[in-house]
């Protein structure tokens, strides 16, 4: 039986970036004031989750640590290795960051709509139940967070296209 050799360099690279986003959090997500609650402010969640991420993270680098991973180190196979056997992770990664991008273009349903889709297609998913699983829980999101919640997103630019009121219930609802 042959023992896989760890390979920690993509730990590393993880706790650099999520440490690097918690130092930028506060002025890229400054605080709102609103009487609706904490949990719509909009540093809580992405600051919740890359702790979590960054937390996990450095377990791993300590391991690595304990292991005598930076006697061995070679950053030519480091990076061959994560981009190797991190492909998935870093192609929807590459998405996510698309799909965030085209927000403020396309608008929230048809780009969660393209990236979904894309996302099904990819892991050959791309069926009637699936699509419309996909469009009920798309649905089901904008009625909580639009009308139940009120989060709002800002105008998108493709609606300003639009008629002045066909714009407007776009950007309420779409």
């Amino acid at each position: 039986m042959k023992v896989e050799e760890r390979h920690y360099g993509i730990y590393w690279i993880i706790l650099l970036g999520a440490c690097t986003l918690l130092v930028l959090l506060p002025s890229e997500a400054s605080l709102v004031n609103t009487k609706r609650g904490w949990f719509i402010q909009p540093m809580f969640g992405a600051g919740l989750g890359i702790s979590i991420v960054a937390a996990f993270a450095a377990i791993r680098v300590i391991q690595s640590l304990q292991q005598g991973y930076l006697k061995q180190f070679s950053l030519i196979e480091e990076l061959s290795g994560a981009l190797s056997n991190y492909r998935t992770a870093l192609f929807s990664a590459s998405l996510f960051f698309l799909y965030i991008n085209t927000l403020s273009v396309l608008g929230f349903i048809l780009s969660t709509l393209m990236f979904v889709f894309t996302l099904l297609w990819l892991s050959r998913l791309f069926n009637r139940t699936w699509i419309l699983a996909s469009v009920f829980t798309l649905l089901a999101m904008v009625l909580i967070f639009r009308v139940a919640v009120s989060v709002w997103l800002p105008d998108v630019w493709l609606y300003g296209l639009l008629p002045d009121q066909w714009a407007d219930f776009a950007n309420q609802y779409l």
